[in-house]
């Protein structure tokens, strides 16, 4: 969501000039994967984390691991994703568990998401990388499968993978009524990674009420000692919204 207002290709020499060391992306990062991966290195950039491909996003799909005649597009998504993940040594691969669909029960559809993430934990271990599953909220996303953390985690007891694991999201646990602050910390035993953005409005920090300063002691205290990944709206230039930045 940051540098947007550059070509894909230009943005991980932007994001070190910015004093950043790591880089993460939705899928895909730029048209061309191996130029993308050319880029992040002549940048000296790590690779926190990469989507799968999830659908059209823009049209409002958020993944299929909940629907057995998706099967194929979702392990060949993530196939394509550890390929790019491993190149790049990113290591985690975020893929959204999908829309419920209204015309088989709710839980029949987590049960089908159980075993593919479970599959796609053993396809992933064999690439050294992890799974994460992101909660998103229900009010932006009304008929996402797991909006809340308790409810990727519960997910996750189930997989019982130890490569996949919860993308803890501040914006969308805020967004949904939860503390952030809390509820990572009485999940971080399940967190594979972290995201930030300030609650309302999914702004920069500073612009809402989840302080970013807070949250990250709070995941310090808890023992996470992984990345924090910028997915805030800069609304105009990037550079000026980190300028502005309030900790």
């Amino acid at each position: 969501m940051l540098f947007t207002e550059l070509p894909a290709l230009e943005r991980p020499a932007a994001a070190r000039a910015a004093g950043f060391e790591l880089v993460e992306s939705w899928w895909p990062p730029a048209d061309d994967l191996d130029a993308w991966v050319d880029a992040v290195r002549a940048a000296r950039l790590g690779v926190s984390c990469l989507n799968a491909a999830g659908g059209d996003i823009a049209a409002g799909e958020r993944g299929f691991c909940n629907l057995a005649e998706h099967d194929d597009d979702t392990f060949a998504a993530v196939a394509e994703a550890l390929s790019l993940a491993e190149r790049a040594g990113a290591p985690n691969v975020n893929v959204l568990p999908g829309l419920v669909a209204p015309d088989r029960p709710r839980d029949a559809q987590i049960e089908h998401a159980v075993g593919v993430y479970r599959e796609l934990g053993r396809l992933a271990a064999a690439h050294g990388r992890t799974i994460v599953v992101e909660p998103i909220n229900a009010v932006d996303v009304p008929a996402y499968l797991l909006p809340t953390p308790a409810a990727v985690a519960d997910l996750l007891r189930r997989v019982r993978r130890p490569n996949v694991r919860m993308l803890f999201d501040a914006y969308h646990c805020a967004r949904g009524g939860g503390d952030p602050i809390r509820e990572a910390a009485a999940h971080i035993e399940l967190i594979g990674h972290v995201q930030y953005a300030d609650c309302p409005g999914r702004g920069a920090p500073g612009t809402g009420a989840v302080p970013i300063g807070a949250f990250r002691s709070a995941l310090e205290a808890a023992g996470y000692d992984g990345a924090i990944g910028l997915e805030f709206d800069p609304r105009g230039p990037t550079l000026d919204a980190l300028a502005g930045m309030q900790t």
